[in-house]
């Protein structure tokens, strides 16, 4: 059965993170158009209900695969320029990411199609807090969820560059930010946990069939929490290609034997206080 999802779930909140070059149009089609490439979908325009949600230049891909199955294919099509794991706030009834282009990098969502006409809809835009919706009025947008919709999810990972002023309101900043520059890796882990949620029990790496569980989704939310620049977001508890360059990222970063597996020496430094933050493999 599907589950429509809650326009409500597309909130854009600008969040803490980098600045970020705005994509242009072509961009956006550019990422589209491979999409609907790779998961054999279709390019179309996104809802209706989408009208005051993200950018004039948004596209939406239509795709008769599963949301998991969605993410998978474009994780192992896009893994070079995603970055780094997918995120879900909504317990993976959707996911996100984001796409480099030339240009800056394309926010990419996927989740149940709202409309019925596809099993799974593919949202491609500006990054969140990167552009304003065609016809919103700042600091008063209102979006009326779907009946029946699952939980909202506040994704925005974006911050806008330092001319552009930062919108206390969930709305979508309308300066342009500047071209990402990624922070210097600090030498000690930020305030997070220490210890694992988790205990070790197996060596995590990419495996057929894909490995998952409450193992690799507390490996994933550790190395999103010592990302840098710093990112929002949770893990989706599956180990792929993306997880893998992720740490392998983290342990060059904290010198270890750069594998992409989580063995347990690896696991033990993650989850120590002593965990270097690291900059993702896909940022610039």
């Amino acid at each position: 059965m599907r589950v429509p999802l809650a326009l409500s779930a597309l909130i854009l909140l600008p969040l803490a993170g980098p600045a970020w070059a705005v994509p242009v149009a072509a961009d956006i089609e550019r990422v589209a158009v491979r999409a609907a490439q790779v998961l054999d979908g279709v390019l179309r325009d996104c809802p209706a209900s989408f009208v005051k949600i993200g950018s004039e230049a948004k596209r939406c891909v239509g795709a008769a695969s599963t949301v998991e199955e969605v993410r998978v294919t474009l994780g192992a099509a896009l893994s070079g320029d995603l970055y780094g794991v997918w995120r879900s706030r909504d317990g993976q009834v959707s996911v996100f990411n984001w796409a480099r282009t030339p240009a800056g990098y394309v926010y990419l969502r996927v989740q149940p199609d709202p409309d019925g006409r596809a099993r799974t809809l593919v949202y491609v835009d500006v990054p969140p807090g990167s552009a304003p919706a065609a016809g919103t009025q700042i600091g008063s947008v209102t979006l009326t969820p779907v009946p029946g919709s699952g939980p909202a999810d506040t994704p925005a990972p974006v911050s806008p560059a330092p001319s552009a002023p930062v919108p206390s309101t969930p709305v979508p900043s309308t300066s342009a930010p500047a071209t990402p520059t990624p922070a210097t890796p600090a030498t000690s882990a930020p305030a997070a946990e220490t210890a694992a949620p988790v205990p070790f029990r197996r060596v995590l790496g990419v495996a057929t069939p894909r490995m998952n569980g409450s193992d690799v989704l507390a490996v994933q939310n550790r190395l999103i929490s010592l990302m840098r620049p710093a990112r929002p977001g949770r893990g989706d508890g599956w180990f792929g290609p993306v997880t893998a360059a992720t740490v392998r990222a983290f342990q060059q970063a904290n010198g270890l034997p750069v594998t992409g597996r989580v063995d347990q020496a690896t696991w033990n430094r993650l989850f120590s206080a002593s965990a270097r933050s690291y900059v993702p493999p896909s940022t610039p």
